[in-house]
Parts: C-alpha cells; sequence; structure tokens
C-alpha cells in the first residue's frame, strides 16, 4: 500500500497515511528510528505523531501535527548544535 490520501478537500487538510517504511524513506532515516519514536519514552516524552489502527501503526504525512512535530525537532537540534533554524 503506498501512502494513500484522505481528508477532505473542503476541510483544507489533505494528508496521506503512511506506514514506518514509506515515512522512513521521505525522512531519509531508518523504519526503525521512526517505530522507535512513536513509543511514549521517546524524545521525553514527545512522540512522533501517529495513528494505531489495531496492530497497524500509520502516520499522516501533510497533517499539522506531524509538521509540529518535526519543527520542534528541528529547533531542539537547532538548540543544541548552536546553529540557525533555516
Amino acid at each position: 500500500m503506498r501512502g494513500e490520501q484522505l481528508g477532505s478537500k473542503s476541510a483544507g487538510e489533505q494528508f496521506e497515511l503512511l506506514t514506518a517504511e514509506e515515512l522512513a524513506e521521505r525522512l531519509r532515516v531508518p523504519a526503525s528510528w521512526v517505530r522507535e519514536q512513536t513509543r511514549s519514552r521517546a524524545l521525553e516524552g514527545d512522540p512522533l505523531p501517529h495513528l494505531r489502527l489495531g496492530r497497524y501503526v500509520r502516520f499522516r504525512w501533510g497533517s499539522q501535527e506531524l509538521e509540529a512535530w518535526l519543527r520542534r525537532r528541528l529547533f531542539a537540534r537547532s538548540l543544541r548544535e548552536g546553529t540557525p533554524v533555516c
């Protein structure tokens, strides 16, 4: 299954549901890293936003929650390294 588009165009939010492997490919990280970031103990209680569908875990590519999480990680990294964000 390649990422399926969901959301209503009238609501203005479009996103795709991705597997851990698909998200890892887009972020250019190992799938094991993506799965680890979904655990509640990951990153000081700030796990990667995800949906649990029974035993399956999916990620909403294009969602505000995922974009905000990525921005927080980028900001935290820049603080640690002392480099500007963007």
